[in-house]
């Protein structure tokens, strides 16, 4: 199976190692010559003399491993090389903003949307490195209407990558979900991290700010267009966390030991609910 990346980043970069590895026929295209480069001399990608538009016509899969608005614009600017019985993914953090549009731009090809649930805080293919995908949560968001033999090839790939659960669900519930478990967590970190004017909290820290924080290491552009192509459902899951902090606030100025013993024992049932889930 011959398959394009577009976007040799740390998720793009990362695919294509994993993928080759695998046995896969893998090319792989990006902006920066510089990472093309470091791709063909790690043996991430294949070496070509074909120009794009041939690439791109002779592919079976291509993975779109580049930013939301970014997706639209090469599925715009390559319409006429798609054909039919190719597949188009992404591996883009939000969904619904712009999936319709994408199936439309990538006919006659079956565009199919996915998500591997894995990443660093750095960013680039020196960082790229197969493993993060190891047991790590891989979603499938097809339309009404995706043919079963896309679903399929997803699937396989991930299990070809040793991700662990794969899990198959709307654009809509994608978003909902990421909003929660990635983007509000994200938008915590770096609201913590930027709430302090302590020059001695480096002296401070331990394990619980380090792991709280970690995520705080954000790039500034993806992240800034994952969270307006997903505003309202983030919004939503904010408020709801404002509600819960301003519960334990509101303890906190009324001595109230019997609320906040409350609202401990209630946090630790849910999350030890979700490590039996994970196990």
């Amino acid at each position: 199976m011959k398959i394009l990346i577009v976007g040799l980043g740390l998720i793009g970069g990362s695919y294509a190692e994993g993928l080759s590895l695998k046995g896969y026929e893998v090319y792989g295209i990006d902006k920066d010559s510089n990472a093309v480069q470091y791709a063909l001399k790690n043996g991430f990608i294949k070496k070509s003399s074909y120009t794009k538009d041939e690439l791109i016509q002779m592919m079976d899969v291509i993975v779109l491993a580049i930013y939301p608005q970014a997706i639209l614009e090469f599925l715009r600017n390559n319409q006429s090389n798609f054909r039919k019985g190719q597949l188009i993914t992404d591996v883009c953090g939000v969904k619904s903003s712009f999936v319709n549009k994408a199936t439309l731009l990538a006919n006659p090809a079956i565009y199919l949307s996915h998500h591997p649930m894995a990443g660093k805080e750095k960013i680039g293919i020196a960082f790229a490195d197969y493993k993060i995908f190891k047991n790590a949560n891989f979603l499938i968001t097809p339309l009404s209407n995706t043919p079963i033999e896309a679903i399929k090839i997803l699937d396989q790939f991930a299990r070809d990558l040793e991700f662990g659960k794969i899990s198959i669900m709307s654009p809509v519930r994608h978003d909902e979900m990421i909003g929660f478990t990635s983007q509000l967590t994200h938008a915590i970190a770096v609201s913590l991290v930027n709430s302090d004017h302590d020059k001695d909290t480096v002296n401070f820290i331990g394990d619980s700010y380090r792991d709280l924080t970690r995520i705080a290491m954000i790039n500034e552009k993806l992240w800034s267009e994952l969270f307006l192509e997903n505003k309202n459902a983030l919004l939503n899951h904010i408020e709801a966390f404002e509600e819960q902090l301003n519960i334990l606030k509101n303890a906190l100025k009324l001595d109230d030991q019997e609320k906040l013993n409350e609202l401990f024992k209630t946090s630790t049932q849910i999350r030890k609910k979700m490590e039996k889930c994970e196990n």
